[in-house]
């Protein structure tokens, strides 16, 4: 980077007002119990085994970054879990930075206004202070998605090697970039063909992207065949299909309740078994998960294409309109029904019978202004998506709508804001040009003279 490019005084400002915000929340609002609730419990079991397991040894349910990530704090600190808390903090902090860096690089201003929004986006702050893979899924991701945009504007291999380096570490976090990974590779390929590039210069693209991505993500793939004969890379698509996408599914296109989705996939699930005379599902991790898959793409099947389709849509614009503070552990701590367990036949029937079941003013009043500031936030996400559209270079814009609907379409029906945060630095970026193009067009703060 240049060095007008880059000035460190504007850097180190949002880096420091976003680690305030954080620090802040992690001192009022996180008790040290919650840390230890939850999928976090699990993450620190997996991190304490590490030692004895070592990399491979991780259960093939989850990707072992993560667990790595916390075992060597661990070891460089204690084993306070407080200090996993402050580094991600800090990666989340530079997160920001590197936002308001992209904003810069696309727009030529904007750093303030993308680094703003960055540090004070609640959904970044929550999720920093979890003992969760996703601050550190995002911290890596927005340095690919950082890459992936210099390598746009400048076609250099350096910014090549580096967002295939970090979009391959994402996904060692979490398995939700995974298959980006060939969708990737494909984009790369076509924009090469359509910038007239040779065999040659391509195949050495393919080259480089295969080793980068092999050299990091091989040993899992080696460890599950030959332990397990599977070509998967986690074992735990069958429960989430059949556990959470085909209730969801069966509720949010309108057929019934999320509870009764639930029966249904334990009563296909018995009859399958019953079917092929087994007793129980296969005891290798993922002969269970395909077994799972399969019956949950048959009950899928039998939805329709238009149900399923009805319902990925429902769940993903509650996942888009969702406040983010719903996922605040003080928010969640406070007297309220289950979203999951609340009944009701599609989004709205869900929605007003949860609203109807929910007594506290204070809960109620909180979700309602976080609902209204996340439509704001949306509202001018789409408008600035469109000007982009007509304005900015097609590979970029088209590659961001990508991103967007390819983690849109990954979550699938399961609800949580969290599941929400890969899309942040992009809606971060479409908010940031529309504030640019109308409301500070002819103020000073979207100019950022370096």
């Amino acid at each position: 980077m240049s060095a007008p490019y880059l000035n460190i005084r504007d850097g180190l400002w949002i880096f420091f007002l976003a680690l305030l915000v954080r620090i802040g929340y992690a001192i009022f609002f996180v008790e040290t119990e919650y840390l230890v609730t939850e999928d976090q419990a699990l993450y620190i079991h997996l991190a304490q085994e590490f030692s004895i397991s070592g990399f491979l040894g991780v259960t093939p349910e989850r990707t072992p970054g993560y667990p790595l990530f916390i075992s060597i704090i661990n070891n460089i600190f204690s084993g306070n879990l407080w200090n996993v808390v402050i580094v991600q903090i800090i990666l989340d902090s530079i997160s920001c930075v590197v936002i308001a860096l992209m904003a810069k690089s696309l727009f030529n201003k904007g750093f303030f206004v993308a680094g703003i929004l960055s540090a004070i986006n609640l959904n970044m702050v929550i999720l920093s202070a979890s003992l969760l893979t996703d601050t550190l899924f995002l911290f890596l991701f927005v340095l690919f998605l950082f890459s992936l945009l210099k390598y746009f504007q400048s076609e250099r291999i350096e910014w090549l090697f580096l967002l295939v380096l970090f979009v391959s570490l994402s996904t060692l976090v979490r398995a939700a970039s995974y298959y980006l990974l060939p969708i990737l590779l494909i984009v790369l390929v076509i924009w090469r063909i359509w910038q007239k590039d040779s065999i040659l210069k391509i195949f050495k693209l393919i080259l480089l992207y295969l080793v980068v991505v092999g050299v990091f993500l091989g040993s899992i793939h080696h460890r599950n065949y030959q332990q397990y004969g599977s070509t998967a890379f986690v074992s735990q698509t069958g429960v989430a299909i059949l556990g959470w996408i085909v209730p969801a599914t069966y509720q949010y296109s309108g057929q019934g309740s999320y509870q009764e989705g639930q029966q249904l996939s334990r009563v296909r699930l018995a009859s399958a078994l019953q079917r092929d005379q087994l007793d129980e599902l296969p005891l290798d991790p993922f002969e269970s998960s395909s077994y799972q898959i399969n019956v949950g793409k048959d009950i899928l099947r039998e939805f329709g294409l238009i149900n399923v389709l009805k319902a990925w849509i429902t769940s993903s614009t509650i996942n888009l309109l969702a406040p983010s503070v719903a996922f605040a552990p003080a928010l969640r701590a406070m007297d309220h029904p289950s979203f999951y367990a609340t009944k009701g036949r599609g989004m709205v029937e869900k929605i007003f019978d949860y609203i109807k079941n929910s007594s506290g003013f204070i809960y109620l009043s909180i979700l309602t202004i976080g609902t209204i500031i996340s439509l704001i936030f949306m509202i001018m996400a789409l408008l600035g998506a469109f000007k982009m559209v007509l304005s900015q270079p097609l590979i970029i814009t088209s590659t961001l709508l990508l991103l967007v609907g390819y983690f849109l379409a990954i979550t699938g029906t399961i609800i949580g804001v969290k599941y929400r945060l890969p899309l942040e630095p992009i809606l971060v970026l479409f908010v940031t040009y529309f504030l640019n193009g109308y409301v500070f067009k002819y103020g000073g703060f979207s100019k950022d003279s370096h």
